[in-house]
């Protein structure tokens, strides 16, 4: 028998987690909705890729469940890496093989331009690969916080993913300009 007022009240504190965990646990076998506290899915090689929303340079806002159906490469930059600017250049030298495909290139400034400041999406696409920003396989934007977080958790200035049409994940990696390669197996002329 616990006497202390103290004890009293951690033997209860310490059985009403014991229960709230106890349910949480059974909720989650039971195949119950995920609560307000759990956490998002985040994008993984051959895992479903997450939906999330983003903003076009125009100011709409998508979501990645709008290119499902089609393969498409979610990459993320932001507008101050060198890396990126050398990817971009990359896509632009293989802009004919990409419009003979049915791919879509995502490239979306990173949430918060990574932490550092930097020219907005445009001036980033108009300085390093004009003839993208009209080019209907190439959408430009801005990641949401939410897109950030699931498909870029590690905050890499320079990542991508390739989702194919069954909206699997097929390769997750980073600088196209020299992992082109690996993006270039996915490039399959339209039917």
């Amino acid at each position: 028998m616990v006497s202390s007022p103290i004890l009293r009240k951690i033997a209860q504190s310490c059985l009403t987690a014991s229960i709230l965990l106890a349910g949480s646990t059974l909720a989650a076998m039971a195949g119950a909705p995920p609560t307000a506290r759990s956490t998002p899915p985040v994008a993984t090689l051959d895992g479903l890729a997450p939906n999330a929303p983003f903003t076009t340079m125009g100011g709409k806002v998508q979501h990645l469940d709008a290119y499902k159906g089609h393969p498409f490469i979610v990459w993320q930059v932001t507008t101050w890496c060198p890396s990126c600017a050398a990817g971009l250049r990359t896509f632009a030298e293989h802009q004919a093989q990409i419009d003979r495909s049915d791919l879509t290139v995502l490239v979306l400034r990173d949430y918060k331009n990574g932490g550092y400041p930097g020219p907005g999406m445009r001036d980033f696409a108009r300085s390093t690969a004009p003839a993208l920003l009209k080019d209907p396989h190439f959408v430009f934007g801005q990641d949401s916080q939410a897109l950030f977080e699931r498909y870029n958790p590690h905050k890499f200035v320079d990542i991508y993913q390739v989702i194919a049409a069954d909206g699997q994940i097929r390769l997750v990696s980073s600088a196209p300009s020299a992992t082109f390669d690996k993006i270039e197996a996915f490039i399959q002329p339209r039917p």
